[in-house]
């Protein structure tokens, strides 16, 4: 029988034959403070309303780590490296969270600026034939995509989705059970004692999009289904590997009396008012933030009237395994759902503060003329 000593001896020398490193993080200066996309890691996600919270756990974990094994596999170097995404979203349907994901990469390939209302040509917008062309060019991206992401958009209740999730880890591995005492019987009582995936190079995240809005099991409150449900997660995480992504809606008070004293207008732990749980299971808590919004004119650093709404702070509140208290700015490109990290508040000028501002993609292939987009000139 492996002892426990063995198997975290194998983990760290999986470690040293680079096995460890993770899926990587699409932004340079985040990296430094969090190793990747790590297995077995509970990610927590916070903001208030309409910061751009599910925008950043999507360009973070999901369109991150779905690019980057596209990119193995075009390049024939997936090594066994294998994607595995359950996103139970419950703001939007599948179909919405894909035409969010079109706008996305309209401004990441081609710097178009076209929110959901311009590529459906809601009321007065319109989705012009250029860009509907290029819009079917995704094709096969999305579709290769359906084979890594599974959209689950009907509300479930926390052991509906605890259910779902302990069938697929056993269709996709073998449970190890061990003797830890005898019933009256004589018979053995048998317990879990570790699982063995088919792939151990397999990254299975689990998105949960807000966890307010799951289906309350019978006679629970918001908090107490919250709670059930992280309860949950980090049984999957500890016995099956996951990697859950929960984003979570604050109950952020700026006005308090007692934030003021405090001299902190940022997210802190109690902010997560529905469930403290969470906070508690995470191994990574995260939390944006959108200085403009309380008319701040500067914040950590960064000219936020030069930038308007466009600025994002990002705090790293806790990390288990690094270093917490880490705040990082971020570049909004809200009509398209999407983030491009700042440069540090001490290098920023008023030229990037501008250029941040505009929501420009100078890397793209398109710029704006009027009400037209036209292929950048060389």
């Amino acid at each position: 029988m492996s002892s426990i000593f063995n198997r975290a001896l194998g983990q760290i020398e999986d470690g040293l034959s680079g096995n460890n490193a993770g899926i990587p993080i699409p932004f340079t200066r985040l990296r430094k403070y969090l190793p990747n996309i790590q297995q077995k890691t509970y990610y927590l996600i916070g903001a208030g309303t309409k910061v751009g919270k599910t925008s950043f756990a999507d360009d973070v974990f999901f369109y991150g780590a779905y690019d980057y094994i596209k990119k193995l596999k075009a390049e024939d170097k997936l090594d066994g490296l294998e994607l595995d995404i359950d996103y139970f979203s419950y703001e939007i349907d599948s179909e919405t969270k894909i035409i969010k994901g079109i706008g996305r990469k309209l401004w990441h390939e081609y710097g178009i600026i076209a929110d959901a209302n311009t590529i459906l040509s809601r009321g007065e917008n319109h989705c012009s034939g250029e860009i509907y062309g290029l819009v079917r060019s995704f094709r096969e991206y999305f579709e290769e995509m359906e084979d890594v992401v599974t959209i689950h958009d009907m509300p479930d209740n926390p052991t509906g989705i605890y259910k779902y999730l302990k069938k697929k880890a056993e269709d996709n591995g073998q449970i190890i059970e061990k003797d830890i005492n005898t019933d009256p019987n004589g018979d053995p009582v048998m317990r879990f004692d570790r699982y063995i995936p088919n792939n151990p190079k397999k990254y299975w995240l689990v998105f949960i999009d807000h966890i307010a809005l799951m289906m309350e099991e019978r006679g629970f409150n918001t908090k107490q289904n919250i709670d059930k449900m992280s309860q949950y997660l980090v049984l999957m995480r500890n016995n099956y590997g996951i990697s859950p992504i929960v984003v979570q809606q604050l109950a952020f008070d700026s006005e308090s009396d007692e934030r003021h004293k405090q001299g902190r207008l940022t997210p802190t732990l109690r902010d997560f008012g529905d469930s403290k749980y969470t906070t508690r299971d995470a191994n990574v808590i995260m939390a944006l933030f959108s200085p403009y919004r309380y008319k701040l004119e500067r914040f950590q650093g960064y000219n936020v009237q030069a930038l308007g709404n466009s600025y994002r702070n990002l705090e790293i509140i806790e990390n288990r395994d690094g270093e917490p208290n880490v705040n990082l700015g971020l570049n909004f490109i809200g009509p398209c759902g999407t983030f491009r990290e700042l440069p540090k508040s001490s290098d920023m000028t008023e030229g990037m503060n501008q250029y941040a501002a505009s929501l420009e993609n100078v890397k793209s292939k398109y710029v704006k003329n009027g009400n037209l987009w036209e292929l950048r000139q060389e």
